[in-house]
């Protein structure tokens, strides 16, 4: 055992919990909003992937945003021209998924104690409080998009 192997069991369940918020979801309810102030399901996803990508970066990976052009500067679902279609979101994600997984992994202790070079809201200011940070950030966000699942008609995200 690592000191990264809950991260990395945490990264698995993140996979397929994503895939999952999306399951049967189509482009058109993916880009329905609950308000004016309300992220949709398309845009907390796609920010949710670009994330893994941010994190895939930090920890040396030289993996390609295919959405980084369309999201680059983006802060609010407003300032967004498109959402790309879940097909390519799925496809990105699940190409991305397990070479992270492997790269966190591989980490070695030192690895993970090296100071992280960006500060996250974390008493820990290492690369582990990183990856731990930006892993629960995801958790959070798939927590939104299991509810906007809903909120479009769908049943509940599976665990399974």
């Amino acid at each position: 055992m690592t000191g990264a192997d809950p991260i990395v069991a945490l990264l698995r369940l993140n996979s397929r919990l994503f895939l999952n918020c999306l399951d049967g979801v189509t482009d058109e309810e993916a880009a329905q909003r609950p308000d004016a102030n309300t992220n949709s399901l398309g845009f907390i996803a796609c920010h949710v992937l670009d994330a893994r990508h941010f994190l895939a970066a930090s920890i040396g990976l030289t993996e390609t945003n295919p959405f980084a052009e369309l999201l680059g500067g983006v802060r609010s679902i407003d300032e967004l021209a498109s959402l790309p279609p879940l097909r390519e979101i799925r496809r990105e994600w699940t190409r991305l998924a397990p070479t992270l997984e492997a790269c966190v992994a591989d980490l070695r202790a030192e690895d993970l104690n090296a100071p992280s070079p960006q500060r996250f809201p974390i008493d820990q200011p290492t690369m582990l409080g990183m990856i731990a940070f930006l892993v629960q950030h995801e958790s959070y966000h798939i927590g939104q998009m299991a509810l906007l699942r809903k909120f479009v008609g769908h049943a509940a995200m599976k665990y399974a």
